[in-house]
């Protein structure tokens, strides 16, 4: 009975002690991932192993949700066959990382999990990670090991217990699940429009309508008062676009949108194929200015890729007159929508 009261108190010690604000930066970094459509490695060994099997499970279908992108998760403990040719030509050091060699890119995500955070294998892979600029992060345990001191971010839990150790990292990769699953829902639950959205992109329209409606709808739902949206060819050529502006939608050709690619926010947003969140307009050099801005007042705005099979089908960019109207919600929700559209109908 002592040895039972022990573990249990040891075990609600050590949770008392977790490093909330990582914990936090990791559903963050995930839910990041998954509304770029980039992927997630995750691996470890052992008992590691098998919580790394879990976190896959539950990270590619517990986290589901009606409109939003499934995450892309690979697990690199789970081939038993690439595991042990590799552990019998390459060493047992490079099981992890040669998985990934042909695999991992820039703004991946890379999950290690190692209770002592010395795991060679693990460390190798994550070395890999790093050097391509992809994000890292450890789930360890005891002094964090030379896992925890390489990866971006750090969840150690501060115990000698092994077995403590791996209880804790499968809770937390459940928890981290949840909150990721909850979070797309809420934030479903706050924007009616999303539904509406989504029914209509389901009606599979025609590309220009599909454009005048996807620029009211978001329009509408996070209040702005103008916007633009544009698709591009294979040859990165605006090919059609429409354009809001007081109150009205008008389609609008290449020339229209040339500018603007060249030199201004979308083309900003084309080059590095991330998202960007405006909070005032004067003070923004990627925003571009014209003529009759002049004397306007500062405006805000949020301009976010479509990416399509790894290629950038087009940007939707949305203004509103008040400085820092747009939130992280907004470019989360819009980049959940321009996923959305980007697997189907924008894929020219």
């Amino acid at each position: 009975m002592d040895n039972i009261q022990k573990y249990i108190a040891e075990l609600q010690s050590t949770l008392n002690e977790l490093p909330v604000k990582q914990i936090q930066m990791v559903i963050d970094t995930l839910h990041k991932t998954r509304l770029s459509g980039k992927q997630i490695f995750v691996m470890g060994n052992g008992g590691s192993a098998s919580t790394a099997s879990h976190f896959v499970c539950d990270l590619s279908k517990n986290t589901r949700h009606e409109g939003w992108p499934s995450f892309r998760v690979i697990g690199l403990a789970d081939n038993i066959a690439s595991l042990t040719a590799y552990a019998n030509d390459e060493g047992f050091q490079n099981i992890f990382s040669q998985q990934i060699a042909n695999l991992i890119e820039p703004g991946d995500v890379s999950i290690g999990i190692s209770t002592s955070g010395n795991s060679m294998n693990v460390i190798n892979a994550i070395e890999l990670a790093r050097r391509v600029d992809a994000t890292t992060i450890g789930f360890t345990g005891f002094d964090g090991g030379k896992l925890g001191s390489i990866v971006d971010i750090n969840v150690q839990v501060k115990s000698d217990c092994i077995e403590q150790i791996e209880d804790i990292h499968l809770m937390l990769e459940h928890l981290i699940c949840k909150t990721l699953r909850e979070e797309a829902k809420q934030r479903s639950l706050n924007n009616d429009w999303f539904y509406t959205f989504s029914k209509e992109f389901a009606a599979q329209l025609d590309l220009r309508e599909l454009l005048r409606r996807i620029l009211q709808l978001t329009l509408e739902g996070v209040g702005a008062a103008s916007g633009s949206i544009m698709v591009l060819n294979k040859e990165g050529n605006v090919i059609e676009g429409a354009l809001a502006y007081g109150g009205k939608i008008q389609l609008q050709g290449a020339q229209q949108f040339a500018e603007v690619v060249e030199r201004g926010l979308a083309g900003w947003v084309l080059a590095n194929r991330q998202a960007a969140l405006v909070t005032n307009t004067r003070e923004d050099p990627r925003w571009l200015r014209r003529s009759w801005e002049e004397n306007q007042l500062t405006r805000s705005a949020v301009s976010v890729p479509l990416i399509s099979n790894d290629r950038v089908v087009g940007v939707l960019t949305l203004v509103n007159p008040e400085i820092e109207h747009f939130t992280k919600d907004d470019v989360s929700m819009l980049t959940a929508i321009a996923v959305c559209m980007s697997l189907a109908n924008l894929a020219i």
